[in-house]
Formats: C-alpha cells, sequence, structure tokens
C-alpha cells in the first residue's frame, strides 16, 4: 500500500518528465536533417553532417541533458510539508508505519523512477537511428546513462532535501534551481579545477573524446568510479539528513 501510495503522488511527475524526454529524443532523430540545416545552432566544434557529433551535442551534453537536470528537480520533491500544504499531512502520519519508511519509500521509488529516464535516451537513440539510416553505439548511449544517473542522483537528494525542509509549493525547486546554477558557477571557476565536481559537466562527460580513424566521435573517456562514489556518498548523506529532519518535525 505504501509503495502504490508514493507511486500515486509521484507518477504525474515522472511520466510527465518521461513523455518530454522522449519526445526531445524522437524530434532529434527524425528531424535530424532539418535540425542540422536550419534548425538549433550547432557549436562550431560539432562539424556539421557528422551524426554522433550531433547526438552527443543535442542528447548527451546539449538540451536533453539541461532539460533531464531541469526535471529531476521536480521529481525530488517529497516529504510531509508538500502533503502538510494539501492537508494530507495527518492522513500519511496516521498509517501504520514510521516516518523513516515512508522517506526511505519515497526516496526508492524516486531512485528507481531516476533509473528509468536515464534509461530512455540509450533506448530509443540507437532503435530510432536504425529506422533512418543511421547508426549510434549503444555502449557510448549507456555510458552516458550512468552520468546521467549519478548526476541526477545528487540533483533529486538536494531537491528531496529542500523538499522536506522548506514548507511552500515552489520553495524547494526554486532553490534547487538557484543551487545548481551556483554550484555550476562556482565548479568553473578556474582555479578550482584540479578540485571540482561539477555536476553538470559530468553528465555531459566535457573532457577530450576519442576520435576513430575518420575523425568522427567514437566513445567518450572511461567513466570516473570515483567522482561517482563521491557522488552517490553526497547522496546518501543528503538523504540521511532528509530522514533525520522528518523524525524532528512537529505537525
Amino acid at each position: 500500500m505504501l509503495w502504490h501510495k508514493v507511486w500515486c503522488e509521484s507518477r504525474t511527475r515522472f511520466l510527465l518528465t518521461a513523455v518530454t524526454l522522449s519526445l526531445l529524443c524522437m524530434c532529434a532523430v527524425l528531424f535530424e536533417p532539418y535540425i542540422q540545416q536550419r534548425g538549433l545552432p550547432i557549436p562550431l566544434h560539432v562539424r556539421q553532417g557528422v551524426y554522433s557529433e550531433y547526438i552527443y551535442n543535442l542528447i548527451f551534453s546539449g538540451t536533453a541533458k539541461g532539460l533531464f537536470a531541469m526535471l529531476v528537480i521536480f521529481l525530488g520533491l517529497g516529504g510531509l510539508q508538500r502533503e502538510r500544504a494539501h492537508n494530507t499531512a495527518v492522513f500519511t502520519l496516521a498509517l501504520p508505519v514510521s516516518r523513516d519508511r515512508l522517506i526511505g519509500t519515497q526516496i526508492l521509488v524516486g531512485l528507481l523512477e531516476l533509473a528509468a529516464l536515464s534509461l530512455l535516451p540509450p533506448i530509443m537513440i540507437p532503435a530510432l537511428s536504425a529506422l533512418t539510416h543511421h547508426s549510434y553505439p549503444i555502449s557510448t548511449a549507456l555510458h552516458f546513462s550512468v552520468l546521467w544517473f549519478f548526476g541526477g542522483l545528487v540533483i533529486f537528494a538536494v531537491s528531496f532535501l529542500l523538499s522536506v525542509s522548506a514548507r511552500g509549493e515552489y520553495t524547494a525547486p526554486v532553490a534547487c534551481y538557484v543551487i545548481l546554477m551556483v554550484h555550476t558557477v562556482i565548479a568553473a571557476w578556474h582555479p578550482l579545477a584540479p578540485y571540482r565536481l561539477n555536476v553538470m559537466w559530468i553528465m555531459g562527460e566535457f573532457r577530450t573524446m576519442y576520435w576513430d580513424t575518420a575523425h568522427n566521435l567514437l566513445l567518450p573517456p572511461p567513466l570516473s568510479w570515483l567522482r561517482m562514489s563521491v557522488m552517490t556518498l553526497i547522496a546518501f548523506l543528503l538523504f540521511f539528513l532528509s530522514i533525520r529532519i522528518t523524525q524532528r518535525q512537529d505537525f
């Protein structure tokens, strides 16, 4: 019952996010000639007509990645403060479950939804590319799926902590958006380059890419498991704080 309750509360945000990402992937692949020739501006380092670079720029490191990060903020909305605003907190607290289990279930459902959203582009891009007589390696798509999940994990955790802590319908998403933008600017500061953990950059793997003999974009660098471990540790620390804060709240 608790899992079903949490799913019912979050499914609208999840489904809207999934539909939005799916439509963007479909448009990027099916209308690729139009977009390359007349549509979205393409940076100078991405050469016209190179399909792998086009997908990287528009999906895994560009528009779709930014949209994914913004929508994950809303995916992370949870906790009892939002239910207090809708006058349902008393009903939830009357259920025969602890607050720890309630918040833990919200976190687990959110992580499953985050994983599903991260897998959407790797499923859709190679399949749709085949329909348009292009090819895109599923291994490369899965590489960025992993980066999206771990980057989204941090964003989700920050949004969830703010949602648990702050009152108001829009306080948490606005605050999370501001924090994400400030973090990106600070992490891009040159003196911090050897130490920075720029979530948005890591999700797009803004580093030197591997090229094949025809100078086509082939594979990103190997995954940095150290960075992903650090992001996981940060996220679970924020989840722990969310649980502790909920335990001490008076409703």
